[in-house]
C-alpha cells in the first residue's frame, strides 16, 4: 500500500516538473470561466463547470474499479468492475447521463468481471439514469447543480428502483476548488429488501455527501482529496461510514483526462458485521473521453 502511495505522488510530480514551463507560458486562448464549449473545453479540473456544454459528449466514471481489500470480509482482487459513465450536455446547463455510481452499502454497479466467487452475483446488475441543471450564472467562484433521476440497483432477483436526488456546489479560488455533493436516495420498489434487511429491519433510504478537494499543479495535472459521510437513514448512528481517498488527474488534452485514485470505503465509521475500517479498498483507474 505504501509502494502505491509513493508510486502515485512520484509519477504526480514527474508529470508535473514536465508540464511547469508551458503552464507558466500566458495564452492566447484564455476565456472567463464559464464561457467554455466543447471547443475550448479547459485543461484545468478546477475550472470546469459543474455540468458539460451544449452538444458536448463524456464517457468517463470509474473505468477499472479494483479491489484490494482486507481482512476476513474479502479476499484479494474483489471485486474487479468496469463501471463507465455516459454524460451529454443538452445545454450549456443542462445535462443528461447514465451512471452506474458505487456506494459500499448497494451490491456493484456495472460490468462486474471477478465472478460470482469474488463479489460478482451478477455481471451486471445496476445502472441509473440522472438529469442535472446548473443552477448559478458563469463567472462567479460559487456553482451550484441541481441534479435527480432514477437508479436501478437491482435487476435480479427481485428488480429495485429507487429516485436519488441532489445539490452539488464548487466552490473555486485560484488552483484550488472544493466541491460537495449531498445526495439522497429514496428506495421505491423493493424497500424491504433493497440493499440490504428483511421486514422491519429494512433500509431502504440513504444520505450520501462526497467531498473533495482539488489542487491544481499546473495546466494538466491535478491531485485531489475525497472523503464525506455515507449512511442509510435508519440507524444512522449504528452504519454510518467515512470513505477517503487520494488520486490524481492529468488532462492529456481537451478531449481526453487519465487519472489514478487509492480510496478507502470507510476510515473513521462504523464497523459493519466483519467488515472493519480500512478493510474495504479499492484502486480506480479513470479515463475520460470527450466529443
Amino acid at each position: 500500500m505504501r509502494r502505491f502511495v509513493r508510486l502515485l505522488l512520484v509519477s504526480s510530480i514527474c508529470l508535473a516538473s514536465v508540464q511547469a514551463a508551458r503552464a507558466d507560458e500566458p495564452s492566447d486562448e484564455t476565456v472567463v470561466q464559464g464561457d467554455y464549449s466543447k471547443d475550448n473545453w479547459p485543461l484545468e479540473v478546477v475550472n470546469r463547470p459543474l455540468t458539460l456544454a451544449a452538444s458536448m459528449a463524456e464517457i468517463g466514471g470509474d473505468s477499472l474499479r479494483i479491489g484490494i481489500s482486507g481482512g476476513e470480509a474479502f479476499d484479494a482482487f474483489e471485486p474487479i468492475l468496469l463501471a463507465p459513465e455516459l454524460r451529454y450536455g443538452v445545454s450549456d446547463r443542462l445535462q443528461i447521463g447514465l451512471t452506474h455510481t458505487f456506494h459500499s452499502f448497494f451490491p456493484p454497479a456495472g460490468v462486474c468481471v471477478s465472478g460470482e466467487e469474488n463479489k460478482c452475483p451478477k455481471v451486471y446488475n445496476a445502472v441509473g439514469a440522472e438529469a442535472e441543471y446548473l443552477l448559478t450564472g458563469s463567472g462567479g467562484n460559487l456553482d451550484v447543480s441541481a441534479r435527480g433521476g432514477l437508479t436501478i440497483g437491482r435487476f435480479d432477483p427481485d428488480f429495485a428502483l429507487g429516485a436519488t436526488a441532489g445539490l452539488e456546489m464548487r466552490f473555486h479560488g485560484g488552483n484550488i476548488a472544493f466541491i460537495i455533493d449531498p445526495n439522497l436516495y429514496i428506495g421505491i420498489v423493493e424497500r424491504d429488501t433493497f440493499p440490504f434487511g428483511m421486514a422491519d429491519d429494512s433500509h431502504p433510504d440513504y444520505l450520501f455527501i462526497p467531498a473533495t478537494l482539488q489542487y491544481q499543479l499546473n495546466t494538466q495535472a491535478a491531485f485531489y482529496l475525497v472523503s464525506g459521510l455515507n449512511t442509510p437513514l435508519k440507524d444512522m448512528g449504528d452504519l454510518y461510514q467515512i470513505p477517503a481517498g487520494l488520486g490524481m488527474i492529468y488532462a492529456v488534452n481537451v478531449r481526453m483526462d487519465a487519472g489514478l485514485e487509492l480510496n478507502f470505503a470507510n476510515v473513521a465509521g462504523k464497523d459493519f458485521g466483519t467488515v472493519e475500517k480500512f478493510d474495504e479498498r479499492y484502486i480506480i483507474l479513470r479515463v475520460a473521453i470527450r466529443l
